[in-house]
């Protein structure tokens, strides 16, 4: 028998051309349909933030559900309450850490909630091969899931990476001071290390400063649906 598997070595070392910075936060609660107030509350701070075309917001989660709580998927009016693990992460290229660093000690208002952002950590990005993102924007002409899928797999196919495998999760519409947005979540897998990295520094879609189109890692198939 002749068994050719694909060559799944972790030698791959993630580089530091775009990192996260995760930041401790103050803040007891915020809105789970906060990302324009959190992104442009950012943007004060960092005026070239938003022009960055590497640079982006992580939305805050929670977990589903703890202690006999669970959180609604609708978005709308929906409060979350933060913890002290709580954190505020940014992806950033390397070369503008020092000044998003410097926002450490700032007081900022996401919807009347105020956050004291805190000390900051440096991660590198995930050589995992399987990566989600829980909102990539949709326009009005690729509603239909086929017409979004073949989009993105076009821009994707742009950064040279060849797209395998890719799987739609829950639709949701997100608030902006222009009215609602439709998004979906979008799970790519098996790809190669080097690919999901071109893949998390450069992101999908429209609005990615504001948290679309943003890539994490992903440990199973099954969890696209999920927020945790």
């Amino acid at each position: 028998m002749f068994w050719n598997e694909e060559d799944k070595s972790n030698e791959f070392i993630a580089p530091d051309n775009v990192i996260d910075l995760s930041f401790k936060v103050a803040c007891k609660q915020i809105k789970l349909d906060h990302a324009w107030a959190l992104t442009n509350a950012i943007n004060e701070l960092l005026p070239w933030f938003k022009d960055d075309p590497q640079s982006a917001v992580h939305h805050i989660y929670i977990p589903q559900s703890g202690n006999g709580w669970e959180r609604s998927d609708t978005f709308s009016g929906e409060v979350i309450q933060l913890s002290r693990r709580t954190r505020l992460k940014l992806r950033i290229p390397m070369s503008r850490k020092k000044e998003v660093q410097a926002i450490t000690g700032q007081k900022i208002s996401i919807d009347g909630n105020e956050m004291t952002i805190g000390q900051s950590e440096q991660h590198l990005l995930s050589t995992m091969t399987t990566i989600v993102s829980r909102h990539v924007y949709v326009p009005e002409t690729e509603e239909s899931e086929d017409a979004f899928l073949s989009a993105i797999h076009t821009q994707i196919q742009a950064m040279g990476i060849n797209v395998r495998k890719m799987l739609c999760g829950k639709s949701r519409q997100l608030k902006t001071p222009d009215g609602f947005i439709k998004t979906r979540s979008l799970m790519v897998a098996d790809i190669n290390p080097e690919e999901s990295i071109t893949l998390q520094e450069n992101g999908v879609g429209s609005f990615y400063s504001y948290g679309c189109g943003i890539f994490i890692p992903q440990k199973g198939i099954t969890a696209v649906n999920s927020d945790e």
